[in-house]
C-alpha cells in the first residue's frame, strides 16, 4: 500500500510543479512575454472588429438618411404619413445607439490596445511602470466579467475568464518581480561625489564606477578585508 501513495503523492507533486512552471524564477519572463505578445495579437483583432461594427453603423445612418430623402420627394413607402415618421424614427433611434455604442466600445478598445503595447515593451525592457497600466485595465475587465456573468447568469463565458485570470496572475507575478529587482538595484547602487582625475581613493579602485542620474555610482561589492 506504501508504494502506490508514493507514487501518488510523486505524480501529484510533477502535476503540481508543471501547472506552476510559468510563474516559476526560470520560466516568468518568459511566459510573460509570450502573453504580452498572445494580448496585442487580440487587441489589434478586437480593435478591428469594433471598427469594421462603427463603419456598418455609419453606413446604416447614411441609407437612412437616404430613405429620408427618398421618403420626402417621392413618397416610397405606401404607409400612412404618421407611420412612415413613426418608423423612421425609431430606426434614427437605433442607428443613434448603435453609433454611440461602437463609439465608446472603440475607444475602450483603443485604451486596451495601448495597454498591451506599454505591456509587452515593458516586459521586453523590464519596465515595472509599463506593465501596470494592462495590470489594472485587465482587472476591470475581470471584474466587469464577473459581475456580467452573475447578474446574466452565462456560464459559457467562466472558461475564458478563468484563462484571462491565470494570464493576469503570471502578469503580476512578474511585475512584482521587476519591483523586487528595481528596489534590490537601488538600495545596491549609491551616489559618490566625482572624484578629480587621477587620485580615485583606494577604496574606490575595486569598484565598477559608471555615470548615472546623480552623478558617479558604484555597486557595493564585497570584499575579503571588508572595505569598499
Amino acid at each position: 500500500m506504501m508504494l502506490p501513495k508514493k507514487k501518488l503523492e510523486m505524480y501529484w507533486r510533477k502535476l503540481v510543479d508543471t501547472l506552476m512552471a510559468p510563474v516559476s524564477p526560470k520560466n516568468l519572463r518568459l511566459s510573460a512575454l509570450l502573453i504580452s505578445i498572445y494580448q496585442l495579437v487580440v487587441a489589434h483583432i478586437l480593435l478591428f472588429m469594433v471598427l469594421l461594427g462603427l463603419a456598418h453603423a455609419e453606413q446604416m445612418r447614411n441609407i437612412l438618411i437616404a430613405d429620408i430623402e427618398d421618403q420626402k420627394e417621392n413618397g416610397f413607402y405606401s404607409l400612412a404619413p404618421f407611420q412612415n415618421q413613426l418608423r423612421l424614427r425609431n430606426a434614427s433611434d437605433l442607428v443613434s445607439v448603435t453609433e454611440i455604442l461602437m463609439y465608446i466600445l472603440t475607444s475602450v478598445a483603443s485604451v486596451y490596445l495601448l495597454s498591451t503595447i506599454a505591456l509587452f515593451f515593458g516586459i521586453y525592457k523590464n519596465r515595472s511602470e509599463l506593465v501596470l497600466p494592462w495590470l489594472i485595465v485587465e482587472l476591470i475587465f475581470i471584474v466587469t466579467a464577473v459581475v456580467l456573468i452573475i447578474w446574466l447568469r452565462i456560464t459559457i463565458c467562466a472558461s475564458l475568464l478563468l484563462f484571462d485570470s491565470m494570464m493576469w496572475y503570471v502578469v503580476h507575478c512578474f511585475y512584482q518581480s521587476l519591483r523586487t529587482m528595481n528596489k534590490l538595484r537601488e538600495i545596491a547602487t549609491v551616489a559618490i561625489p566625482c572624484p578629480p582625475p587621477g587620485s580615485i581613493p583606494f577604496h574606490f579602485r575595486r569598484e565598477n564606477m559608471y555615470l548615472g542620474s546623480n552623478g558617479y555610482k558604484h555597486i557595493l561589492t564585497e570584499s575579503p578585508d571588508g572595505s569598499y
